[in-house]
């Protein structure tokens, strides 16, 4: 009976977390460090800080993927609107590049962590095997940022117990909100919710088989 109780739960959470990002949070590295990103066909958000000098992601495919990003920023008082993203083909050609003080922003609620951003125009085109870099800067690399690289939705058990783990740092040093919040979402109120109906189809479906034996 608990192994059948773990596995709802197990097949619930991932057919959930299967709609969300996978959160790499960038802003605990140090900086001037590159990021190398696997799977970027992949749905993934990257939380980073500019501290004075711009971030950069690399991407390295033997196979062709289609290549798309996005960039969002926390809507907090004073966040950065201004960011620049760059993407390069090979060593020199851009092939194209997210201007921030170019396009109107408009606020996003991300429905899984509940939090709001302000995003862009995000640019997407299906590209051949090779290497591309992508540049996140402003005028004086500064500020919060979050980085989607990649539309296909899929997530591992390994990805979920990493959501769980890394949503403390997101929703204090990223969000900047009290310590509660780290549970007042989609993510943890799902994991509740689902745990309390097993329970209850577990303790119903006990009273049943009691209830027949006797007769």
């Amino acid at each position: 009976m608990k192994k059948l109780v773990v596995s709802i739960i197990i097949i619930s959470i991932w057919i959930w977390f299967t709609f969300a990002h996978q959160p790499r949070l960038i802003f605990q590295q140090p900086a001037g460090q590159v990021v190398n990103v696997q799977n970027p066909e992949v749905s993934q958000a990257f939380y980073g800080n500019l501290v004075g000098q711009e971030d950069v992601y690399q991407i390295v495919s033997t196979t062709g993927f289609l290549l798309y990003v996005n960039i969002l920023s926390p809507d907090l008082s004073g966040s950065r609107t201004d960011f620049t993203v760059d993407i390069i083909e090979g060593d020199v050609a851009i092939y194209t590049r997210i201007d921030g003080k170019k396009f109107q922003r408009s606020k996003f609620f991300e429905p899984f962590g509940w939090d709001m951003y302000l995003q862009w125009i995000s640019r997407e085109k299906q590209v051949g095997p090779g290497t591309y870099t992508i540049k996140v800067s402003n005028s004086d690399n500064q500020g919060k940022y979050s980085l989607a690289i990649g539309k296909l939705e899929s997530f591992s058990m390994k990805e979920i117990i990493n959501t769980y783990k890394v949503m403390p740092a997101l929703k204090i040093q990223f969000f900047e909100k009290p310590r509660y919040t780290i549970f007042w979402n989609y993510v943890w109120l799902f994991l509740l919710v689902m745990i309390v109906a097993v329970v209850v189809v577990v303790w119903w479906g006990v009273k049943i088989v009691k209830y027949i034996r006797r007769r």
